[in-house]
């Protein structure tokens, strides 16, 4: 007992930073939503936010797993070189992309969505042309600085983005009240600035070579055969996610306005078990697969009651009133998002649990496979819901069974992989959620 308490701790040590950049980076989002929400006509620009950030996350998404792969090749200076060209190639590429649909804003004639709240939107997008490079170098040495186990750094890193960030989105709003020269100067300042931090410390760090490893790909051809599938799968994630509030703007402006805010909140929270993943990547070979699926459930509960806490409590009725600019059918809509979300952090962190297996055993087609299939779900789902004219928390639901449905998939490929030492069975994974929520090992990490 004592030896598994022991590795939880050691894992908290090393996931506790990288958790803390996550959800500090995550609150870049509720702090310009806040600005937002004090400006004239704040509805319309909460709403254009809500569609250019999806955009610039959709075309942010394929650089997206450069963070887990720069952390599996970090101890090979060949691969690590490879990527970093790979990288600059595919990062150019997404922003051309962002300036050709920033440039023009007669494609809202695809959708059916107001022509003043899409202009707003693809000026956004335009002005945020920069975001896939510096947020590609950026994962790229954070890997790095991961599996050189210098996780505080990043946590800094992080911190030091969310300061800038939130400084330049108020004093944004005391020259101007255009919401989206707002929040791409707010992103861009932040983002820049943790670029430039992490950048001066990798200098500082030195790598060790493993060439005894398993082979790593050895040309550009060979890096996108392994970093497509995980590039996809972040693909139709991010894709299904920036079709939501599209979808849900044909309902109407104020739903749109509810699910951005809502969804940044709940998005803010979740993304504090996505670094569960690195954890696997990195203690795999030196800590069983049991112990860190039981730290994976533990750190998910956690999230999740956090969330329920926020939705159901005075206190977080109390927050909740000032975050929503004290506007009562805002509040009521995230109320509601967040409660129905209450179960995402939990189903994340499965979610992460097995993609870091999968990773390591460079089965990498599973998860872009297991992806597609839950996010054409979400589509298929939010499409019924748009029809039915659902309210934004009926959205949610559907992100939260397709979540499920990915974990699932996951869980099962697993199980049917060769026996590795990596392995885990899906009925033991399903058995493992209620264990560990009523013993003592839980309670223990959970308060450390």
């Amino acid at each position: 007992m004592s030896k598994v308490n022991g590795s939880s701790r050691n894992l908290l040590k090393q996931f506790i930073p990288m958790a803390t950049s996550d959800i500090v980076m995550a609150l870049g989002d509720p702090i310009i939503i806040f600005v937002l929400a004090s400006l004239p006509d704040s509805t319309h620009y909460l709403a254009a936010f809500a569609l250019g950030k999806s955009i610039a996350v959709f075309f942010e998404s394929p650089i997206i797993p450069i963070l887990p792969t720069a952390n599996a090749m970090a101890y090979q200076a060949r691969a690590r070189k490879l990527l970093f060209q790979f990288t600059l190639i595919l990062s150019i590429g997404l922003m051309i992309g962002m300036l050709l649909i920033g440039c023009f804003p007669a494609l809202s004639m695809f959708f059916q969505v107001d022509t003043s709240l899409w202009q707003s939107a693809s000026l956004l997008v335009l002005l945020l042309c920069p975001w896939p490079l510096v947020i590609s170098l950026r994962r790229y040495w954070q890997g790095q600085i991961i599996r050189a186990g210098f996780t505080h750094i990043i946590a800094k890193g992080s911190l030091l983005r969310c300061l800038l960030l939130t400084i330049t989105a108020f004093t944004m709003a005391f020259f101007t009240h255009q919401g989206a020269w707002i929040a791409a100067a707010a992103l861009l300042t932040g983002a820049v600035s943790e670029l430039l931090f992490i950048r001066n410390k990798i200098n500082k760090i030195t790598l060790q070579e493993d060439c005894s490893a398993s082979p790593l790909p050895d040309n550009l051809m060979a890096m996108s055969r392994y970093y497509w599938p995980l590039a996809q799968s972040m693909i139709s994630l991010w894709g299904a996610r920036l079709l939501l509030p599209l979808l849900i703007a044909m309902t109407s402006t104020l739903n749109v306005a509810i699910w951005a805010a809502g969804w940044a909140l709940v998005i803010s929270i979740s993304n504090g078990v996505r670094m569960l993943q690195q954890l696997v990547i990195r203690n795999i070979n030196h800590t069983h697969k049991t112990t860190l699926c039981l730290f994976s459930i533990s750190i998910g509960c956690s999230f999740s009651l956090l969330l329920f806490l926020l939705a159901t409590t005075p206190w977080g009725h109390e927050f909740l009133h000032y975050y929503a600019g004290k506007q009562d059918k805002l509040l009521l809509g995230i109320q509601d998002i967040l409660l129905v979300c209450s179960l995402l952090p939990l189903l994340m962190s499965l979610q992460n649990f097995c993609q870091g297996l999968h990773m390591v055993q460079s089965s990498t087609a599973v998860i872009g496979r297991s992806a597609l299939i839950a996010n054409l779900m979400l589509i298929a789902g939010a499409l019924f819901m748009m029809y039915l004219n659902a309210s934004p928390a009926w959205f949610a639901i559907i992100v939260c069974l397709t979540t499920l449905l990915e974990v699932f998939l996951l869980a099962y490929q697993l199980k049917n992989n060769i026996n590795d030492g990596h392995t885990i069975s899906l009925m033991r994974l399903i058995r493992m959620i209620p264990l560990k929520i009523t013993t003592r090992t839980s309670i223990k990490t959970i308060n450390n």
